[in-house]
């Protein structure tokens, strides 16, 4: 799945606001997740621990997409295909 339309399935599934990375660090092919990412519809995602739990509903969404989350720091979270 290419960038734009994972940008749009996330919001769809997750209510996620995510831009391209450029956005962010103009860095290419990747999403920033510029919005709270711990809420009722990501299974209140843990920035500390979620993005190496395999068994989280987002985690599970991004890898059958060939997706997966990165911290960037404590409170940002990059999406990068895999």
């Amino acid at each position: 799945m290419n960038v734009e339309n994972m940008i749009e399935a996330i919001h769809e599934k997750f209510n996620l606001k995510g831009v391209p990375s450029e956005d962010f660090n103009g860095h290419k092919g990747g999403i920033w997740i510029c919005d709270d990412i711990c809420k009722d519809e990501t299974d209140f995602y843990d920035y500390a621990e979620g993005t190496m739990d395999d068994n989280n509903k987002l985690n599970q969404f991004l890898a059958k997409n060939g997706w997966h989350a990165e911290p960037y720091d404590s409170e940002t979270i990059m999406l990068w295909n895999t």
